[in-house]
């Protein structure tokens, strides 16, 4: 979550009026780079203001949809009573969630994190138009947009190595569950957010890009954590995983992840390039 459109606080309460909300303090947030996102303070309430850059009216529907449909689980409810435009953008109003991310990853977090990706993966009846971002042809989509560097060709040669990849949907998926899109109080999970992204898709690379965003301390990646997340999604989920068979999904996550921010012209694009290196000679 990040600001990408500056917004008043006279101009967030003209906008979610319809709510009888109002705030009496906004505060931007620093992460994120997809969205504009403000934290709005009523009273001792707190509220998530979301501005969707990017994303289109249908795209943004389809997820308050899911939202609504998956409400028994730790995610945010939706507060605004219909999905309205500022400049042509959608936008809407979501319950805070409290607790903070947590970027010192302990096994207990690991098993709650399991626990809820298993439990989404077994949400059925749900009709979900979106389109599905992380299957090849999105992948080759954005590869072809890239102009011939080095890089590029990096990817195309990384790539050749994993085209075999079979990305069947199977089951609702989150898509971007990194560590900034969970929170915690006292160790417990308190929620999980951002499903933008979020579509019917492949349950191994979700659980993948959990792996290769969880299992790793910088560059060293936690073999035992790795491991863990197996074990207890097979424990929890009727849809059992060979860990043998996620080596293919792990770099194709790291690919993934490497060409969407170069994509999006991140400067950080070679941290997942480094990481598939790193998978690809332990496993």
């Amino acid at each position: 979550m990040a600001v990408l459109t500056k917004l008043t606080l006279d101009e967030i309460n003209s906008l979610i009026a319809d709510t009888n909300i109002s705030f009496n303090h906004i505060f931007e947030t620093s992460t994120g780079i997809s969205d504009t996102t403000y934290i709005g303070v009523s009273n001792s309430d707190k509220y998530v203001f979301k501005l969707f850059e990017n994303a289109s009216l249908r795209d943004v529907k389809s997820q308050i949809k899911l939202l609504d449909s998956i409400k028994s689980l730790n995610v945010p409810n939706v507060l605004s009573k219909d999905i309205k435009l500022y400049k042509n953008k959608p936008f809407t109003l979501f319950s805070y969630i409290e607790g903070s991310c947590s970027y010192f990853i302990t096994l207990n977090h690991l098993e709650q994190i399991t626990f809820f990706l298993a439990s989404l993966h077994k949400v059925e009846d749900i009709k979900f138009p979106k389109k599905n971002i992380y299957e090849l042809s999105f992948f080759n989509k954005m590869l072809d947009s890239l102009t011939y560097c080095e890089v590029k060709k990096e990817i195309v040669d990384k790539f050749e190595k994993i085209k075999v990849i079979d990305l069947k949907s199977s089951a609702l998926i989150h898509g971007d569950l990194f560590p900034d899109n969970a929170k915690f109080i006292n160790g417990r999970l308190s929620g999980v957010y951002d499903f933008t992204q979020s579509c019917f898709g492949n349950i191994k690379f979700d659980i993948a890009v959990v792996i290769v965003s969880w299992c790793f301390n910088e560059y060293s990646f936690n073999n035992l954590y790795f491991e863990q997340i197996i074990e207890k999604y097979n424990n929890y989920s009727n849809k059992k995983i060979e860990k043998d068979s996620m080596k293919i999904y792990l770099l194709y996550a790291c690919l993934y992840y490497a060409l969407q921010r170069l994509y999006k012209r991140r400067e950080d694009y070679d941290e997942y390039l480094k990481k598939y290196e790193i998978l690809e000679k332990i496993l």
